[in-house]
Order: structure tokens, then sequence, then C-alpha cells
């Protein structure tokens, strides 16, 4: 705050606040004895109040000042939606310690997030089964392989049918065309999901659970199964969208992980509470600060083999659903 002047009459100071009242101009007076100080809240508005004060120090009897019933009428308005946001706010912080565990609710593993438990348990159990995206090849081949016997699949291991039936292109119908959406264009659509349950080694896919876990887990508390399980996919979805179609500098179409929806689940989460003020929960600026640094320094030629694409439209996927999505939810 900033104080701006005093005057000597108390009356005269309160009415020069009603004034500023008017005017939008947060403003306190601290009365004293002697003296009646004028303190501003935000620094944007001091100029404008120490011209209207140096206006109505020389006339405050003019009609512009006279504003006491107008500015009595736009407190009680302002102390009216001040209560409705803290109702809000207060129901929707019960809303979330009835329901969720980190706030004082029934634990993770009672059932209460399914969709983020069951997304970890898929994601861990079909990482480990590929061999986290190396897996291991048929020990015994035969000395002669025909064409339409590798096309069939045939001289390929179970960890790489697993593997190569859920990337985003099947291997064979990929290596042939070098189109990604070929397997889609055959109706096989599950592809477009399936590569988020991929993971190219465990650290990804312990860093991709500890932050599914800790953002999603909150998202589900708040909004529910379905909301998450939307948000996740459309986050996914948008992604791997990006991936494919922006330039090789993204690290080529063929992505693999669910970088894309947790960075969608960490985008709801830093802007909904600009676009909702009451909403309960947010994002310390520092983490904010470290993700997105995260996904810039990815972005560079220090670190390769990272899906940006995926990354940067799933991030973008969450920050629009936060914008758009309706306060009631």
């Amino acid at each position: 705050m900033r104080r701006i002047g005093n005057f000597s009459d108390a009356k005269l100071a309160d009415q020069f606040s009603d004034y500023l009242q008017t005017q939008r101009i947060p403003a306190k007076v601290d009365h004293d004895e002697n003296s009646h100080d004028i303190w501003i809240r935000d620094e944007k508005d001091v100029a404008a109040a120490r011209e209207a004060m140096e206006e109505f120090k020389q006339s405050p009897g003019a009609a512009k000042f006279n504003v006491s019933a107008e500015a009595a009428r736009l407190r009680k308005e302002d102390e009216a939606e001040k209560q409705r946001k803290l109702a809000l706010q207060k129901k929707s912080q019960q809303k979330l310690r009835s329901s969720s565990g980190a706030f004082g609710g029934r634990t993770a593993m009672s059932g209460n997030i399914p969709v983020v438990i069951g997304m970890i348990v898929v994601c861990g159990v079909i990482s480990y089964a590929t061999n986290f995206a190396q897996p291991k090849p048929l020990r015994d081949l035969p000395d002669q392989m025909t064409m339409e016997g590798w096309e069939r699949g045939d001289y390929f291991s179970f960890e790489q049918k697993l593997f190569f039936g859920l990337t985003l292109a099947g291997e064979v119908d990929y290596k042939k065309t070098d189109d990604p959406w070929v397997s889609i264009k055959k109706g096989e659509v599950w592809r477009l999901i399936t590569p988020a349950f991929l993971h190219g080694s465990p650290m990804h896919l312990v860093f991709n659970m500890m932050a599914l876990f800790t953002l999603g887990s909150v998202v589900e508390r708040l909004h529910g199964s379905r909301f998450i399980a939307g948000l996740l996919l459309i986050s996914h979805l948008v992604g791997t969208i990006v991936q494919v179609v922006l330039p090789d500098w993204l690290e080529g179409p063929m992505a693999i992980g669910a970088s894309g929806a947790v960075f969608g689940v960490f985008g709801f989460i830093w802007i909904r509470p600009k676009f909702n003020p009451s909403y309960p929960v947010g994002i310390p600026p520092f983490n904010v600060y470290l993700m997105l640094g995260f996904m810039f320094a990815c972005m560079t030629p220090l670190i390769q083999g990272i899906a940006n694409g995926a990354h940067v439209g799933g991030l973008l996927t969450g920050m629009a659903i936060a914008a758009l999505a309706p306060k009631s939810i």
C-alpha cells in the first residue's frame, strides 16, 4: 500500500474515501488523533488517487464528491460478492475434504480415484511386459524367413507383438509405408490411445506416474472419474496429433508415453484458478517454473528422444479445458 496524503478533518477523509470507492480505487483511511492518512492499495492507482485528492482539497463541496450514498451501496455489493466467493470456496473445500485421501478423506487405494490408479497399473504392467520399448526378439529364428511370415508376425516374440500392437502404427505397415497413420486408416483406432501405456525406460515410467498420481488424483477427487478420464484422453489425443503433424524437431511421429496426458492435467490445475477464483487447489509458482522449464529444456539439443509435441499439445489442451469448462464443474 502507498500513503498519498492526509486530512486534518476525519469527515473529509471519509468523504474522499467514499469518492475513491465510486472510482473503484481500493483505499483505506488510517484515523489518528490529529491526522487521517489516505492509503492506496494498488500502485497502479496511486497517480490517479493523488490527482483526485488535489482536486478534492480545492473544492470538497463540489457535487461530484457528494457520493456517500453511492459509496455505501458499492461497499454493500462488494461485501456480498466477497461472501459469495467465500461460500463457493468453502463448498469446494468441503467437497475436496470429503472425497480425497490426501486432503483428509479416504485413502487413494480405497477406490475413490479408480481412473488414476487404473492408469498407473496398466502403464506399469504394459511397460514391463514390453521391456520398456526394447522388446526381446525370438531366440530361435528359422534359417529361411519369408516376407509373408514377416508380415504375419511369425518371427516376432510375444514382447514384440505386444509392443508393435500398441504403438501408433504397426511395425510392418510403418516400415512399408512410412505413414504414421497407416494402422489407424486400417481401422485400428485403439492405437490412438495405447501409446500412452508404453514407456521407454523405468525412469520415464516413474516420472510420469508420480506426476499423474500427484496431479491426477486431485482432479479426480474434485471432478470425478469421468472428468479425469476425458481430460487424460483428450490431452493425449491432441498431444499425439501435434507430435505427428509438426516437424521432425519434435522427435518424430512414433512417440510413446503418458507425458501428453500428464501435461494436460498440469495445464488444467495451473490455469483453472485464473478463471475460477474459488477453485480450492493450485500449483505453487516454483513447481510451475519447474514443469515449464523441463518442457523447454527437452526442446534443446541437450536432451534427446523426448515427445516434445505431445508435451506442448497436452499442455495447451489442459489449459484450454480449464478456461472453457463451466464454473460449476
